[in-house]
């Protein structure tokens, strides 16, 4: 269990933790994330994102509230006869000649579109959130031979020429790059401490802001397409992490302003 940041309400602020599963699971952890509001910090489970309202939560540019049973979207349920599946005309239905082993179509049921509460909002920021950032270093992780991802026993950190270097950077999270899948289906993938995908190919290009500071043998590494996410590493050591501390919103101009 790890503590994964905060996102800023205007009432009251959401803390997220995240819970990572490394065992059983093919090539990449599950992850499961908890919130709570202040000021009562009791953890809750946050549903899985509601996809019926990705659109709309794309659009939102507001602050959140902090309240999370708060209705953004009301629905209203179906009236009756609505939705009902017109029948076939039977004689053609008849006519149609079916394989004796076909299964026979069920009738799908009706689905009833849910509210779209605060908590479906933050479910699907926080879940973007750490799926653009939540970076790590390179050599950090790496396969086993059950094809379970864990930490590295062996990273010594990366050395102080490296650590300004982007590539040297991953996004930990299941692999979207479709020549880094192809490298973890072939036999020699365990050996390979390059299986995640880079931060150097986010687009727009300057996505990332990467400082030391006066010894250079700090870094910081800060996301500029969601402000408040910063991540760290100490040349030479295993120590690395990052956190994101903001409101939730995203920066869309980001490539307007590069």
């Amino acid at each position: 269990m790890l503590f994964w940041g905060r996102i800023r309400g205007i009432t009251q602020d959401y803390y997220i933790a995240l819970g990572l599963n490394y065992k059983g699971h093919y090539n990449f952890p599950f992850k499961k994330f908890y919130y709570a509001a202040s000021p009562s910090y009791a953890f809750l489970p946050i549903p899985q994102p509601n996809e019926q309202y990705k659109k709309d939560v794309d659009e939102k540019d507001t602050m959140f509230f902090g309240e999370p049973m708060k209705i953004l979207i009301e629905v209203k349920p179906p009236e009756e006869g609505e939705g009902n599946v017109v029948e076939e005309n039977p004689e053609e239905k008849s006519a149609e000649k079916k394989d004796e082993l076909e299964e026979s179509e069920e009738e799908k049921p009706i689905l009833i579109p849910k509210n779209f509460t605060e908590l479906d909002r933050l479910a699907y920021v926080v879940s973007a959130i750490d799926n653009d950032t939540h970076v790590v270093p390179l050599g950090a992780f790496k396969l086993t031979p059950e094809h379970e991802l864990q930490r590295n026993t062996y990273f010594k950190g990366l050395d102080k020429s490296e650590i300004k270097m982007e590539e040297k950077y991953l996004h930990f999270r299941n692999v979207q790059d479709l020549l880094k899948k192809e490298l973890l289906d072939k036999p020699d993938s365990i050996f390979h401490s390059d299986i995640l995908d880079t931060i150097a190919k986010d687009l727009p290009k300057g996505a990332w802001s990467l400082q030391t500071d006066s010894s250079g043998d700090i870094i910081r590494i800060r996301s500029l397409v969601w402000p408040g996410y910063v991540a760290y590493h100490i040349a030479g050591t295993k120590n690395f992490g990052g956190a994101y501390f903001g409101n939730g919103l995203k920066n869309k101009d980001l490539a307007f302003m590069l």
